[in-house]
């Protein structure tokens, strides 16, 4: 068995960045450039009013005050949009919010420090030269990188895409996961139960959605029964996908049938099989597909199992597939509140935890019940604390690291 650091290790390092594709814009929230972002022109394209009041030139209300104020002559306005005035000596004009500045003029003064009175302004303040004005330029210029291909789109980015006129845009291209599901006791939602045996998928809902999350493109295969017919049948589906999950029938039982099968049929190599770690030792990876670009998980059956091997390894490969340069979950320590004893420490354990944010940092509490068949406690949980090899009890109070995989309660409430 090789340990979770160097499963990790080979995962990441055998899993290669897709090709790129246009896409819209509006389709583009999420993804990773394929290309650098060029301004087209200045920004702002022309010297414009960061304020509504009006334009003037500065020798004009150098020294004004309440007592003593500047009086000019109004003469039109400048709109954002339209066609400044030009302003001469003892001139103003309006200005509004992002209207152009005249020629002639140098100064904004805010509506507030004015008054209006037959066709004059009163200017009862001098502001600086300048004041209240957005250089050209003053955001980025024309030949700016505004945006470095390798960069994750947010909405910040989403508006510099439109700003620099790109309505299109190069991204590389998200991962399609496929998804099937293997075991005779296996029941897709609506289908009617008629033996105790037989249980509904979780798994494969599950993963859908941490797939999703991870900004891969998920797709439910369909689900395998216990023999090679329908498990051959099943994995022709696979050859579309960038990366192939399977959940179950990877142990060591009679019934374990698709590590053989995944080799035989779509060439895969099993690069390891089974990691020092709990939940889920029965992991398989390997590769296949031409230049072996395509990956292969061969995930355990237990939902926790099942959950925890998709978010510590497929989702990082996910993200670097489609281009992302900070691909693993984040890992923050913390108190440990009410301690962890477990009897044995040959391997590293991740046990769910529900991380929260106190007055000194991060605190921990993990739930009683840990086996890997138990997916309510994932619903409490919002982290995997890490139990080293070697380790049997961890103290009340301790510090653990936790590796999170929802970040949501570093939200505020109201």
């Amino acid at each position: 068995m090789i340990t979770f650091e160097e499963a990790l290790k080979i995962v990441i390092e055998n899993t290669k960045t897709l090709p790129y594709e246009k896409v819209p814009i509006t389709q583009s929230l999420g993804r990773v450039l394929a290309e650098d972002i060029i301004a087209d022109r200045d920004q702002p394209p022309a010297d414009n009013s960061g304020m509504d009041g009006f334009a003037v030139r500065y020798e004009d209300i150098k020294g004004a005050t309440e007592e003593n104020p500047a009086v000019l002559e109004l003469v039109g306005e400048a709109k954002a949009g339209g066609e400044p005035p030009v302003i001469s000596e003892g001139k103003a004009s309006y200005i509004y919010t992002g209207g152009l500045i005249p020629q002639g003029a140098d100064t904004v003064v805010q509506k507030e420090l004015t008054k209006v009175e037959d066709g004059k302004v009163f200017i009862f303040q001098e502001l600086k030269k300048g004041a209240n004005i957005r250089k050209q330029g003053e955001d980025y210029k024309k030949g700016d990188v505004l945006l470095k291909k390798g960069s994750k789109i947010r909405e910040a980015e989403v508006g510099i895409l439109a700003s620099a006129n790109k309505g299109f845009v190069y991204v590389y291209q998200r991962p399609k996961v496929g998804i099937l599901t293997t075991g005779d006791e296996i029941l897709d939602i609506g289908e009617p139960i008629t033996s105790a045996s037989q249980i509904r998928t979780s798994n494969t809902y599950a993963l859908y959605s941490q797939i999703l999350e991870a900004g891969g493109e998920p797709v439910i295969l369909g689900f395998a029964k216990d023999n090679p017919e329908d498990l051959r049948e099943k994995l022709r589906n696979a050859f579309t996908c960038d990366i192939l999950l399977t959940t179950g029938g990877v142990s060591v039982g009679d019934y374990d049938l698709v590590k053989d099968f995944v080799c035989t049929e779509l060439g895969v190599k099993i690069l390891f099989w089974k990691v020092a770690q709990k939940p889920g030792k029965p992991l398989a990876f390997g590769v296949w597909g031409e230049n072996d670009r395509k990956l292969f998980f061969g995930i355990p059956g237990n939902p926790v199992a099942a959950m925890f091997v998709t978010e510590a390894y497929v989702k990082p490969a996910v993200r670097k597939m489609k281009g992302e340069r900070k691909i693993l979950n984040p890992v923050v320590k913390a108190k440990l509140i009410g301690g962890y004893k477990r009897k044995k420490g040959e391997r590293k354990e991740f046990i769910r935890v529900s991380v929260e944010l106190a007055d000194h940092g991060f605190t921990a509490k993990a739930f009683g019940k840990q086996g890997s068949n138990i997916l309510t406690g994932m619903t409490f949980a919002n982290g995997f604390g890490i139990v080293d090899i070697g380790v049997t009890e961890i103290k009340d109070g301790e510090e653990i690291e936790v590796l999170l995989f929802d970040t949501s309660f570093l939200y505020r409430e109201l």
